[in-house]
């Protein structure tokens, strides 16, 4: 876990001291750290405890990934989320791709105090599932072209972290897992934010309308761009994914803080009424 010394100053869970918020943000498929860079950057700037997590199998070769799937990297995200919760009282999960999927599915079974999903997957083209996997049988990988993104000079800055390949049998592994996503939506209740593309190549922008109508949150806002392509954080939009992402952290942190100096009134409240 490498959490930004530049954070929030640490304390214990539940102590009076005003509450520290932590963001976990989860790259994509093939992605790496980088994808969230500028994000996290700006988490941290406004006090954030944030850990900007690299996936298992990425940030090496491709081949590293082949055996890895769905299984992997979703008990990754809740190790990381469990030792970022060891250090503040909220954490918001911000994934994209792949990423806001696997954010989706631990939201289902952890307590979250919010969570942003950027472009992420839920049904994909019908034809996908089918050809991944007659092309698994032909070969493990496929060259990747570049990054689905409009803008041409973030295309340039950013392609040398694109990997060249793209491996089968984790995205077939993550196609699998859809379904199952799918009946876990409901049982989501923290504020959700979702952000789709109108012109994604990646992933379609209905899958993020998907999410929003069956996600349980009871807050929920859906952000459509028409500027970019499947990657808006590198993307013309990525301003406004940047600003409506911190924006919405802020809201809900201010409620915690609310109610957290609402509470140790409370707590100072008794102790002066309790008698001597």
């Amino acid at each position: 876990m490498n959490i930004s010394p530049n954070s929030a100053s640490y304390h214990l869970p539940g102590t009076t001291t005003s509450p520290v918020i932590g963001a976990l943000l989860v790259h994509g498929l093939n992605g790496s750290r980088r994808d969230m860079e500028e994000l996290h950057e700006l988490l941290v700037a406004q006090g954030v405890v944030a850990e900007n997590m690299l996936l298992p199998g990425h940030g090496s070769d491709v081949r590293d990934m082949l055996p890895l799937g769905w299984s992997e990297w979703s008990h990754a995200v809740r190790s990381e989320l469990r030792q970022l919760k060891q250090q503040c009282d909220a954490v918001f999960l911000i994934g994209h791709s792949l990423g806001g999927a696997l954010s989706l599915h631990v939201a289902a079974h952890e307590e979250v105090a919010g969570i942003v999903t950027m472009c992420a997957p839920l049904y994909m083209h019908p034809w996908l599932a089918p050809a991944v996997s007659l092309t698994k049988r032909l070969t493990p990988v496929l060259p990747t072209l570049r990054e689905d993104v409009r803008d041409p000079v973030a295309r340039r800055h950013y392609t040398r972290d694109v990997y060249r390949w793209t491996p089968m049998a984790p995205v077939e592994s993550m196609l699998r897992y859809l379904p199952t996503l799918r009946s876990e939506l409901p049982t989501i209740n923290a504020p959700a934010l979702i952000m789709v593309a109108l012109h994604d190549h990646v992933v379609p922008a209905r899958d993020g309308r998907a999410i929003y109508r069956l996600i349980g949150s009871q807050e929920k806002h859906l952000v459509t761009l028409h500027h970019s392509y499947h990657v808006i954080m590198k993307d013309h939009d990525r301003e406004e994914v940047f600003a409506k992402t911190l924006a919405f952290v802020q809201r809900h942190s201010n409620k915690i803080k609310t109610r957290h100096m609402q509470h140790v009134a409370s707590l100072e409240t008794n102790e002066i009424d309790r008698p001597a």
